[in-house]
């Protein structure tokens, strides 16, 4: 059966279609969504640069990562599967600066069918960040800086707190950015990558297609990890603020500070106090305190690793519901059968 992604398949985060049977991707979490009836599945995928990874959802359950290499390529995905009608989420683990990827097709090898493609979640959140929300260094003993196999968008403090609260998320981080500047002090922030649909000076995107209910904003660390102007800092992140509220339709605004450092918190406090003076209380401060290394250890070079990530998720999706009553889900109260 021949795949179409036009038909087939939905996809979750910022893709450029300019060609839209080979969707093309770039940022951490973007996710193709599939179903099929049949008991194996392969993919063909072009990676730009060989250090990507993708996370395989099969059924609703996290299975497998894979490296996808260089160039366009076919891999098998799940075999051996009950012949039955079945899910496939493939999530991109590393982030923007690892590399790209262009989906070509999905091939049933063992015969079958391609479904509907999965409804989407009926609540929508957008991330804007840096490392942290990149989900780098999540799995990296601490003394390794550079280990793209081990990052880990997929189970970052994004993925955690979205699925936590049952939504659909795109994410745009870039490591080492901020809003203002960068983490060496040069004057470039994630709010110029903001309009372009892979970032500065790629296609722009169509914001139509895709409306967040929710916008969650963790920039600061890097800003504040060289000097900086505070006004300079306000004045920005504001601004980004207002861009936001421009494009969508008065979603709730919650900016985080954490878990590296915190020492841009008062200023945070400032950019929000600037909306709900002026009559907007759905901007909010989210404090989500910083890494306790005793007890949850470190991620590579003083990131966050798999422990902070599951707390920020936890609760960063509490204090979510909390202010606009979007449930959260219950855990299982059923135990999953084990298969061997």
């Amino acid at each position: 059966m021949e795949f179409s992604f036009t038909k087939y398949a939905r996809l979750m985060g910022r893709f450029d279609l300019t060609e839209k049977e080979n969707p093309k991707c770039g940022w951490v979490n973007s996710a193709v969504f599939i179903a099929f009836q049949g008991t194996s599945i392969s993919m063909t995928a072009e990676d730009s640069d060989g250090q990507d990874y993708v996370e395989i959802v099969v059924d609703g359950v996290a299975r497998n990562w894979i490296n996808l290499k260089k160039g366009v390529h076919e891999y098998v995905i799940e075999q051996g599967l009950t012949d039955g009608e079945h899910t496939l989420e493939i999530h991109k683990r590393t982030g923007i600066l690892t590399g790209s990827i262009v989906f070509h097709r999905f091939s049933l090898p063992d015969g079958g069918s391609f479904l509907a493609p999965p409804a989407a979640k009926p609540l929508r959140l957008e991330y804007f960040g840096d490392s942290i929300t990149d989900g780098a260094g999540i799995g990296h003993p601490h003394e390794l800086a550079e280990a793209p196999h081990l990052d880990d968008g997929y189970m970052s403090y994004v993925g955690i707190s979205a699925r936590m609260l049952n939504a659909e998320y795109h994410t745009m981080a870039i490591c080492g950015i901020g809003v203002w500047q960068d983490a060496i002090g040069n004057r470039q922030g994630l709010p110029e990558h903001f309009s372009g649909t892979l970032g500065k000076g790629t296609a722009p995107w169509d914001f139509p297609r895709y409306t967040p209910e929710g916008i969650v904003i963790n920039l600061g660390q890097n800003d504040y990890s060289t000097p900086i102007d505070e006004e300079e800092y306000i004045a920005a992140y504001i601004g980004f603020i207002r861009d936001i509220l421009e494009k969508y339709n008065d979603p709730y605004v919650f900016c985080c500070v954490g878990t590296m450092n915190n020492n841009y918190l008062a200023s945070v406090n400032k950019v929000v106090s600037h909306f709900n003076q002026n009559g907007n209380g759905k901007v909010f401060v989210v404090d989500l305190g910083l890494i306790h290394p005793e007890v949850e250890g470190w991620g590579g070079r003083y990131h966050p690793g798999y422990q902070t990530h599951y707390r920020m998720g936890r609760e960063l999706a509490s204090f979510i519901s909390a202010k606009t009553g979007w449930k959260m889900l219950k855990r299982p109260t059923i135990a999953t059968e084990c298969v061997f």
